[in-house]
């Protein structure tokens, strides 16, 4: 009797333990599960507000609220590289033409962030370096050019003034790192124009 109580004894250890395991591993897989889907809604919110900015700016690239002050279409982006462009509008409707430029930094201008691949997009008003503002942490900021024919225009343009519509392509990706994986979120303008680059 006391030999199959023994036996009952370590069939129940054994069966618990595997209960035991098993809820560790559902504990840790609610636990992922949970910081992917809290990383993706961070990453998607972080990239939308981004791409408002972004894209705001390009699509107003030659505007000016007082026609006076207009340049032609073709002088209105300075410059033009595949993950950088400088160009000209008026950013706060007062009539005077702001320069604005956007260009990625380098990592170690980020020293609070785990992910090797995260980048600084800046975002600077009037080549001012005091006011050159982080719009966003990014892994990719990458712009492809086309002219009036819709011809890929190779970067960095030598002629920015033929340039009619742009791609933009931008990636983010969560700071910290669950099992070594990032989570990111991707966004794609194919096909983004002003409708200042137009002859007037």
């Amino acid at each position: 009797m006391g030999y199959t109580t023994i036996l009952d004894i370590i069939g129940a250890m054994v069966i618990g333990g595997i209960l035991l395991l098993s809820l560790f591993t559902i504990n840790d897989n609610t636990v992922q599960s949970y910081f992917y889907y809290n990383a993706d809604f961070i990453l998607q919110r972080d990239l939308v507000d981004i791409i408002l900015i972004v894209e705001g700016d390009l699509r107003r690239i030659g505007y000016c609220a007082d026609p006076d002050n207009l340049i032609p279409p073709n002088k209105t982006i300075l410059s033009a590289d595949s993950n950088s462009i400088t160009f000209v509008t008026d950013l706060h409707k007062t009539g005077k033409l702001d320069t604005v430029e956007y260009r990625i930094g380098i990592p170690s201008d980020l020293p609070g962030t785990t992910n090797p691949r995260d980048v600084p997009l800046y975002r600077i008003i009037n080549n001012n370096s005091l006011d050159k503002s982080v719009t966003g942490v990014v892994t990719e900021f990458r712009l492809v050019y086309s002219d009036a024919l819709g011809d890929t225009i190779n970067a960095p343009v030598a002629t920015p003034g033929e340039i009619q519509t742009m791609e933009l392509s931008v990636k983010v990706e969560n700071a910290a790192a669950y099992n070594q994986n990032y989570s990111n979120a991707y966004w794609r303008q194919v096909r983004l124009a002003s409708k200042n680059l137009k002859s007037r």
